[in-house]
């Protein structure tokens, strides 16, 4: 794509113009970029915000487009409600979703219906604002979402197919596609390739057409529609990023292929989401079974597909690269990348917008993720080669077995086998080796190695290799409830540890519970008056309002003598 968004210090920035956005909306959702999205438009001055290429919030200076005035416009929520919600707000300085589902008037999966309404709203006034303006994207330091946050039932994905299929100029189109000599392929990236969009005909056709050896120039020939529909489709496919320009020199351009025959499913078929495999947009036949039946086999296949989800995460720590991709050791790459790209088609994160799987996005997520560092490891020789080595190392040593017994009476209970004995030396090279992954953000790879030499550790050691363990689990927000546990343990053996409370101070910070991130922060200085990260955080939190101290208000009354 010949798109190319400014950058500065600041991140990517210009001004908006026909075409402009989905580049811009591309390069932030493909490259999983974390941060605010600002537009100005005349008057009218808006937010997006963005963690991880997902949109998690929008907002609106103009009164008409506020969350509240948006809701009351389409009918989900009263004047009357919105009045006394509003009070609640400016008097306890908190936002209208939380107030809301605090009165009882919305519930958490009708407050995110809610919101991302509200974002979608906000969206499509950027996108149909006559007046021109510009935008400016402000990168975020942390890819965790603010307190009160989350992905919304929004796939941006969508949002860019909607901003594509708004540009009139077919002009602005053929700029934006570039070189369409360049060889289109399927994106790579699991997470793009098998998101849940909905297709039109001509954009399902064009993905069975795509494979890794035409240009784009051969598949507009290909098809027979309008070639401005198909340079519209492709400009969207491109932009979602479900296909991608591959790499190498451009092709000569050929002499046009003779047209085949549109099939007749692409002619009437349904949208149908990306990914799906062609068969699976067969027509439905005349004789369809009776309701009833098809209702339970849907609600039987949920079950099992939820089922499917949890035992999957529940058994993600116990579980190596291989026992995650369901191989054998012995497998070749092409195995390991096949196994690799059936399982992230299954647990892909888009799941979660199915209002049934919504409970289940956390889990979703780390089964995502968890898969995805199996298959960077497993797919390269040189990190497979030092994988298996430390699988090597990881193995218990066997046990000798139990001396012949002596003459006399035998035990009426036998003797419980002797647990497999761990060599501290080898504890300390796991530790040294998980660090060196850490530096290297190899963070699942560190905690198997520091799980497994922690037990086998003592004094000094065994503190820095449960530091480190902490450090790297709250690398997966699913898992800091652990990194919290294991630094309270550094904590009980060794209550002069700053490092563990300045962690915990960070796990606090980072979940928005201030007075709690606070007193660790405090507890660091105690015993470090000169910790300058520790000083460093106090400062920027600032102090603590008195009123949210516990017992504030009773001291003003009583404490005067």
């Amino acid at each position: 794509m010949s798109y190319t968004p400014a950058r500065s210090s600041a991140g990517v920035k210009g001004t908006l113009a026909e075409g402009v956005l989905p580049g811009v909306l591309r390069e932030l959702y493909v490259g999983r970029r974390t941060g605010v999205l600002r537009f100005v438009q005349g008057d009218a001055r808006r937010t997006v915000r963005f963690v991880k290429g997902s949109i998690v919030h929008a907002t609106s200076e103009r009164a008409d487009e506020r969350l509240g005035e948006v809701l009351v416009r389409l009918g989900r929520l009263s004047q009357a409600d919105l009045d006394r919600a509003t009070e609640a707000v400016v008097r306890d300085h908190k936002r209208l979703g939380a107030v809301l589902t605090e009165m009882g008037l919305f519930d958490r999966n009708r407050l995110e219906d809610a919101l991302a309404v509200h974002a979608h709203e906000i969206l499509l006034r950027i996108f149909e604002a006559s007046a021109e303006g510009s935008y400016e994207f402000e990168p975020a330091e942390s890819e965790i979402a603010p307190p009160g946050e989350f992905t919304l039932k929004l796939s941006t994905g969508e949002i860019i197919l909607e901003a594509v299929r708004r540009v009139q100029d077919p002009d602005v189109v053929r700029y934006a596609l570039g070189d369409i000599d360049r060889v289109m392929a399927l994106s790579s990236d699991p997470l793009l390739r098998f998101q849940r969009i909905t297709l039109s005909p001509t954009d399902g056709y064009i993905l069975s057409r795509i494979d890794g050896t035409l240009s784009a120039r051969e598949v507009i020939q290909l098809i027979p529609v309008p070639a401005e529909d198909v340079q519209r489709s492709l400009f969207g496919l491109l932009c979602t990023g479900v296909v991608e320009q591959a790499a190498g020199p451009p092709k000569k351009a050929a002499r046009p292929a003779a047209f085949r025959p549109l099939p007749p499913a692409a002619r009437s078929e349904p949208p149908r989401p990306a990914g799906a495999s062609p068969a699976a947009a067969a027509p439905v036949p005349a004789s369809a079974p009776p309701a009833e039946p098809a209702v339970a086999r849907a609600s039987a296949d949920t079950e099992a597909r939820r089922r499917e989800i949890v035992q999957a995460y529940e058994t993600l720590r116990t579980k190596t690269h291989f026992e995650v991709l369901g191989i054998e050791r012995a497998a070749t790459e092409a195995q390991v990348k096949e196994a690799y790209f059936g399982l992230a088609k299954r647990f892909h994160p888009d799941t979660h917008h199915a209002p049934n799987m919504a409970d289940l996005r956390d889990k979703l997520e780390a089964v995502f993720i968890r898969l995805g560092e199996a298959y960077e490891v497993l797919r390269n020789p040189r990190s497979r080669g030092a994988y298996e080595s430390d699988l090597a190392s990881r193995s218990p040593r066997p046990v000798p077995p139990p001396p012949a017994p002596t003459a006399g009476p035998a035990p009426a209970v036998p003797p419980a086998a002797p647990p497999p004995a761990v060599d501290p030396a080898a504890a300390v090279q796991s530790l040294r080796r998980a660090q060196k992954y850490l530096a290297e953000e190899k963070y699942w790879d560190a905690i198997q190695l520091l799980e497994a030499a922690v037990p086998a550790l003592e004094g000094k050691p065994k503190q820095r290799a449960r530091l480190d363990l902490a450090r790297a689990y709250t690398k997966n927000p699913n898992w800091v409830r652990q990194a919290e546990e294991t630094l309270h343990e550094v904590i009980r053996d060794d209550p002069r540890n700053s490092d563990a409370y300045l962690a915990l101070g960070q796990i606090y910070k980072a979940g928005g519970l201030r007075s709690r991130s606070l007193g660790m922060f405090r507890k660091v200085v105690e015993l470090r008056p000169d910790h300058e990260a520790a000083l460093a955080e106090l400062a920027a939190l600032g102090p603590e309002p008195e009123a949210t101290e516990s017992g504030g208000f009773l001291k003003k009354l009583f404490g005067r003598r």
